[in-house]
């Protein structure tokens, strides 16, 4: 297999975000929302997803949908951006004044969804759904637009660190063993997108530790996964949600959380970090949050604000996302913008050190 010599600095830790969070109205029925999922050939079928019981939707005077909303998830099915989608549009369904109607357009590294949203009318009726891919993508590889420049952040609602996982039957138990592993061969790793997160981590841990790894880019987190079960990769960073259900099975084993502190839920509470294996260095996480077209107004705006605050005071949302290993946290448009812009200088700094090693 050919090598893909791409390596990256991998010092990135979110700022403390603040956590301001109202209340939704008073109880309502269960509302279903609709929910679209990527069909064979990228046709796309529509499914009646009933989320549990939520609030109604806050009453307050200004903009309202006046019908579906389109959600954009720029990967497919199964990965941690679509299960949050889903979350907010079914367990916090009825915080929103219309359903939201989730649209997995998927490919190119992020780039056609992105695109989609930045193209979409500025009318409050297409909003995505946004990670840090908005920009480490446009720092490590070409794409059609700076989606941080192209973008209007809406809110953030949280942030979570990065895992690695080996399969079951691997030798590889801890970041030491991956250290030798690929001092020792050639070790393939299963990756998301080419130079951006879930690729560049391991490919700066190789190049600390004076050797390469191959990647392999995958369509999205469940493609990557889907991979490593299937013995075409050894070794995978994925979101803590991507790997959650295969860490219960005993299919996949979690062998470091990139971060200075442990995850707390029941299935990652024993995997040690990768400072406590002593590669402090090797920290990364991403936050995640949702954005519109340039172009909406300050109404639509705050419309979407006040819903994302008010989902996440119902409990079956708030427990969702922590179930995914995300930190509820919480951000207006504002300072998601400012998190945006943050993580532009610190990633940048970072590449610019390493010159053309991401793209090569």
């Amino acid at each position: 297999m050919k090598k893909n010599l791409r390596k990256a600095m991998v010092t990135v830790l979110a700022a403390a975000m603040t956590m301001t969070m109202g209340a939704c109205g008073s109880s309502s029925k269960t509302e279903t929302a609709a929910a679209t999922t990527e069909a064979p050939g990228g046709a796309q079928a529509t499914e009646a997803a009933g989320g549990g019981q939520t609030e109604k939707a806050p009453e307050a005077e200004g903009w309202k949908p006046n019908k579906d909303v389109s959600v954009i998830v720029a990967y497919g099915p199964g990965g941690s951006s679509d299960l949050l989608a889903r979350t907010f549009a079914n367990e916090g369904g009825s915080c929103f004044a219309t359903p939201l109607v989730i649209n997995n357009i998927s490919g190119g590294g992020c780039a056609i969804g992105f695109t989609e949203l930045i193209n979409a009318k500025p009318d409050g009726l297409t909003i995505g759904n946004t990670n840090s891919a908005v920009v480490v993508n446009c720092l490590t590889a070409e794409t059609p637009y700076q989606y941080y420049e192209e973008l209007q952040p809406l809110c953030q609602i949280g942030y979570a660190p990065y895992v690695v996982y080996v399969a079951k039957d691997s030798d590889i138990q801890n970041l030491d063993d991956l250290k030798d592993a690929i001092l020792s061969w050639d070790v393939v790793m299963a990756c998301n997108n080419r130079g951006g997160q879930t690729h560049w981590e391991l490919e700066y841990f190789a190049f600390k530790n004076g050797g390469d790894i191959s990647a392999v880019i995958y369509d999205g987190g469940a493609s990557s996964i889907a991979a490593l079960l299937g013995g075409h990769a050894e070794v995978t960073v994925q979101a803590p949600s991507d790997g959650q259900e295969y860490v219960k099975s005993g299919d996949l084993r979690p062998i470091a959380v990139l971060d200075p502190n442990r995850l707390t839920s029941d299935i990652y509470k024993d995997v040690p970090t990768s400072k406590e294996q002593g590669y402090e260095w090797l920290t990364n996480g991403f936050f995640h949050g949702y954005a519109a077209p340039k172009g909406v107004s300050d109404e639509v705006i705050k419309y979407y604000e006040d819903c994302y605050r008010a989902c996440l005071e119902v409990p079956e949302v708030k427990a969702a996302i922590e179930s995914y290993g995300f930190t509820v946290a919480f951000q207006d448009h504002e300072e998601f913008g400012k998190t945006w812009t943050d993580s532009v200088d610190m990633y940048k700094s970072a590449f610019e050190e390493l010159g053309d090693r991401l793209t090569e």
